[in-house]
């Protein structure tokens, strides 16, 4: 016999984690209390306006891969991805431009359009790169999911 699951919110966590409660054989209801499921990876419409709710840029796709992976699928077969260059722009108001690439030195070379120290900005990415390693290597890869896996980390 199935057990069942509710889960409450079809954004992108409520949609993987009923994704991945289905895979391992559970009966997974989802209730979503807007009229569109996927939460802010919407788009709202209004009197000839378009707005983006929520996440303009893709992160971890890889992680996102591996749902698909476990259901015998393939994302790009689903889903589209290709690469931007810039990864966004962004306007200030003072009609500076900058714009984000995934290269650290291209990223510190943009940081002097707001009188940014290259140097600093360099040593932040590398600082931000070594924080995502280590959250890679012990939440993505390995769960963590109790203070007591957490703290053996």
């Amino acid at each position: 016999m199935k057990k069942n699951v509710l889960v409450i919110g079809a954004g992108l966590g409520g949609l993987a984690a009923a994704i991945s409660l289905a895979q391992e054989g559970y009966a997974v209801t989802i209730h979503e209390k807007n009229v569109k499921i996927g939460g802010k990876l919407n788009v709202l419409k209004e009197r000839g306006y378009s707005f983006d709710l929520g996440p303009s840029i893709l992160t971890l796709p890889h992680i996102f891969a591996r749902l698909f992976e476990r259901s015998g699928k393939k994302m790009s077969d689903c889903i589209p991805i290709r690469a931007l260059r810039p990864h966004w722009r962004n306007f200030f108001e003072d009609g500076k431009v900058v714009d984000l690439y995934p290269e650290s030195d291209r990223m510190a070379t943009e940081s002097r359009k707001v009188g940014e120290d290259p140097e600093n900005v360099q040593r932040f990415l590398t600082y931000s790169a070594n924080l995502y390693d280590l959250v890679n290597a012990g939440y993505f890869e390995q769960g963590l999911d109790t203070s007591k896996d957490f703290s053996r980390f």
